[in-house]
């Protein structure tokens, strides 16, 4: 209980971020990327745009709900400030639009071939009908997600936007550039960016439908972990668990079950990334909700992605100063996967008596070394990892009671028998 007070003091001190954490508006004005150098990030505007005297999209106010490079007509080659604070509506993308991009895949998937042209003026009208640029959702991305979530390579995201540049565009790239510019743009004030989100239904669908394919397996499973991820930030668990299931399907199919796969040039492979990202997300949807009244996770998928990543909290502790973000996430994942069978399986009177203290004290173990750690997402299984140990507390007050009746009962009976 006492790890749980402590998580709740912290949370309450530090309010912890939305998931995905959101960062300030991203990106580089024009007048800076055609000299290939950074902007200063000097408010109100970099001292390169007020030489050149044009507007800087740092110029603007900076906002968690602006999208990066600001809102751009035409090409994107000239930056216009936004009339408020919210950026466009993703959830306005037209309906018809969208109906366009799942026919699109239709078409390519029982035709066999992409009309690369066609698709990518498709994904131009699209992502201009949102306010948004190829160029601004990858900047966009690399700094709210990338940087943690890394299941994509730096040379993958500056091809997408380069064969957007081109013209030439597959499908399945673009679905990948909208599932980038759906995860990285947080919702308006006066819209409801769920369900009922046009963008969302096209990628959804889209996803559904490129399961079907062998080809080009990674980019799909890509597409549906940042579907699954902007499920999960946005409330829709059962989705997010249906998501990340077809995931988990797709790894089994591609023999991705072994985390040691090939390497890309950073000496990290990207396969075994996403096969790490799927262990995550996994591990996030299957985690008890306690506001929501009890609700016992589905077995779908879960024998797909069993995860060798137990550390113990000595390990954990000692990792946290060194390790990624990302690489914390995978090793928590393995010891709260843990802690969430072992739940299950006592609410199903399975459970092996000498495997609580076990769970306990890998538990409070990991609870403290999150909180040592605070890391942008540790709060997140802060917090769930609280409610566990709410439950394992109460269970132990339980059986301490269950204890000292007995023994009360034993002592009373012992005394009539004297009598």
């Amino acid at each position: 209980m006492q790890a749980a007070a402590s998580t709740s003091d912290y949370m309450t001190l530090h309010i912890p971020p939305q998931f995905p954490v959101f960062g300030r508006a991203a990106g580089v004005c024009h007048q800076c990327k055609r000299a290939k150098t950074r902007c200063d990030r000097a408010l109100p505007a970099c001292n390169r745009c007020i030489l050149k005297k044009t507007r800087c999209v740092y110029g603007r106010q900076i906002s968690a709900n602006n999208s990066a490079g600001g809102l751009c007509s035409g090409e994107g080659e000239d930056v216009m400030p936004s009339k408020d604070i919210r950026a466009c509506c993703l959830a306005k993308v037209p309906l018809d639009m969208c109906y366009k991009l799942v026919g699109m895949i239709s078409v390519a998937l029982l035709s066999g071939v992409d009309d690369a042209e066609q698709e990518a003026s498709l994904l131009r009208m699209t992502l201009k009908s949102a306010g948004l640029t190829a160029t601004s959702v990858a900047q966009t991305y690399k700094d709210t997600i990338h940087n943690w979530f890394p299941i994509m390579t730096d040379d993958q995201i500056d091809q997408l936007v380069e064969y957007y540049a081109w013209g030439q565009c597959r499908g399945i790239d673009g679905m990948l550039l909208l599932s980038m510019a759906l995860i990285s743009q947080p919702p308006c004030e006066n819209c409801d960016l769920t369900m009922h989100s046009n963008l969302y239904q096209t990628v959804k669908q889209s996803f559904l439908l490129l399961q079907t394919t062998a080809k080009s397996y990674l980019k799909v499973l890509q597409i549906g972990l940042l579907l699954s991820l902007f499920e999960y930030g946005h409330g829709l668990d059962r989705e997010s668990e249906l998501t990340i299931a077809g995931c988990a399907v797709i790894c089994k199919l591609n023999n991705m079950g072994s985390i040691a796969q090939s390497k890309d040039n950073t000496g990290i492979g990207i396969d075994a990334t996403c096969r790490k990202a799927v262990i995550i997300m996994d591990c996030l949807v299957k985690l008890p909700k306690y506001s929501k009244g009890e609700q016992t996770p589905s077995d779908s998928g879960s024998n797909l992605v069993t995860a060798d990543a137990h550390l113990d909290g000595k390990k954990i502790k000692e990792s946290c100063g060194s390790s990624s973000n990302f690489e914390m996430l995978f090793q928590v994942a393995g010891v709260v996967r843990d802690a969430t069978q072992y739940i299950k399986d006592e609410k199903a009177s399975k459970s092996s008596p000498n495997l609580y203290p076990v769970v306990e004290s890998r538990l409070r173990s990991l609870c403290y070394a999150l909180i040592q750690a605070a890391g942008p997402n540790s709060l997140v299984f802060c917090d769930s990892i609280a409610l566990a140990l709410r439950y394992v507390t109460t269970r132990s007050i339980t059986e301490q009671r269950y204890e000292a009746d007995h023994l009360y009962l034993a002592s009373y009976l012992n005394s009539m028998h004297s009598i």
